[in-house]
């Protein structure tokens, strides 16, 4: 069985209630970040799906982030936000397809600048010319350093000069 549909529908106005706290919680943004954000990603007010759903450009936001912020399912944001899964989740895909069609020049890969594949051999040489293990790592995540005891062999090596202690670091790509 379907899940009652239940909650409020997002409006500004409903937006303008919640604290501050909530709002953040909910959404992972302020509602001042959330208007900069429809402003900014140009999503158009309103958005209209393929099946005719309408949309506030805040409401297709604040679902789109709702959704990216839990594990839950759509039903969870049936509940809790007033509209129906076949609206809620065609308007997710629409709106992630809208985003990457205005946005995908930002997203694109660079197969032909830094990350050419000869550009990445020349990386894997140079980090392997250096006394790398590996011949197929050409460059490394700037990670969490995870401090941990000092070890009775090999310290020199679990030593991080920068951050004053033993640890490990693992992260290449």
């Amino acid at each position: 069985p379907r899940p009652h549909i239940d909650g409020t529908q997002i409006t500004l106005l409903w937006l303008q209630k919640l604290k501050p706290h909530e709002c953040r919680y909910e959404f992972r943004f302020y509602l001042p970040e959330l208007e900069r954000l429809v402003e900014a990603l140009q999503i158009p007010d309103p958005f209209k799906t393929s099946s005719r759903y309408v949309f506030s450009a805040i409401e297709a936001l604040c679902l789109l982030l709702a959704r990216f912020r839990s594990a839950g399912n759509i039903y969870d944001l049936t509940k809790d936000f007033g509209r129906g899964a076949t609206a809620i989740a065609e308007l997710i895909n629409e709106l992630v397809i809208y985003l990457d069609d205005i946005w995908k020049h930002l997203l694109d890969y660079d197969d032909e600048g830094i990350l050419a594949p000869e550009a990445l051999q020349q990386y894997a040489d140079a980090i392997r010319g250096a006394g790398a293990p590996l011949d197929s790592v050409w460059g490394f995540i700037d990670c969490t350093i995870r401090n941990i005891a000092r070890p009775s062999h090999w310290q020199r090596a679990a030593y991080n000069g920068y951050k004053k202690y033993h640890a490990l670091k693992y992260q290449a790509v």
